[in-house]
């Protein structure tokens, strides 16, 4: 029986990799929608996603998980404020991949961003920007092990519709790593100008 490797995941049958290679898309426009959204305007969607159960596979559920953890990690919310993901069983999830382990902790520290009190303009602005920054970072990394997974399947089976996905996911990964090479240019020049305004006024 034929396996597919979805973005690290692997899925006993094409209906499962569909619907997961669907969650993708919809991650895409999800992110397109909260580029300029702020925080609260985050949480709200965040919290209409949850009660809508868009998402099904690793993959959405991934994406919830790191986006629930970014809003933790911007300081608005405390932890109560933003509900936990929801949990899928086994027969809904149409697929016999181990449920992924939970690192919120290793992506705490790894997303921490500034710690001042300070709620000027532009601290809320790099805040915002780190924010869309790591999610951007996950979708991108998502989009490449879904690229290395469609290789290895276009080299392993001959399945039309699954050898389908590997051009249009390509073309998204490629996409994304552009924008998020700009977005960590943008910045880094804020950070530096809020740094240098910072150090001007002290002298």
């Amino acid at each position: 029986m034929a396996k597919y490797n979805i973005g690290g995941y692997i899925f006993n049958d094409e209906e499962s990799a569909k619907k997961a290679a669907k969650e993708l898309k919809t991650v895409e426009y999800i992110l397109g929608q909260i580029k300029e959204a702020d925080e609260k305007t985050v949480l709200q969607i965040y919290n209409k996603l949850l009660k809508q159960r868009l998402f099904s596979t690793e993959i959405g559920l991934g994406f919830l998980s790191q986006l629930r953890q970014n809003l933790l990690v911007s300081g608005m919310f405390a932890e109560d404020e933003v509900e936990d993901v929801y949990t899928i069983g086994e027969q809904e999830l149409q697929s016999e991949s181990d449920e992924k382990g939970d690192d919120d902790s290793d992506a705490q520290e790894k997303n921490r961003v500034l710690s001042k009190s300070d709620t000027s303009p532009e601290l809320k602005q790099i805040r915002k920007l780190k924010i869309i920054n790591s999610v951007l970072i996950v979708v991108s990394l998502t989009l490449l092990l879904c690229v290395i997974g469609m290789f290895y399947v276009s080299s392993t089976i001959n399945s039309p519709t699954i050898l389908n996905y590997e051009e249009t996911i390509t073309d998204q990964y490629s996409t994304w790593k552009q924008e998020l090479d700009e977005r960590e240019a943008e910045l880094k020049a804020r950070e530096k100008a809020l740094e240098e305004r910072e150090n001007s006024s002290v002298q």
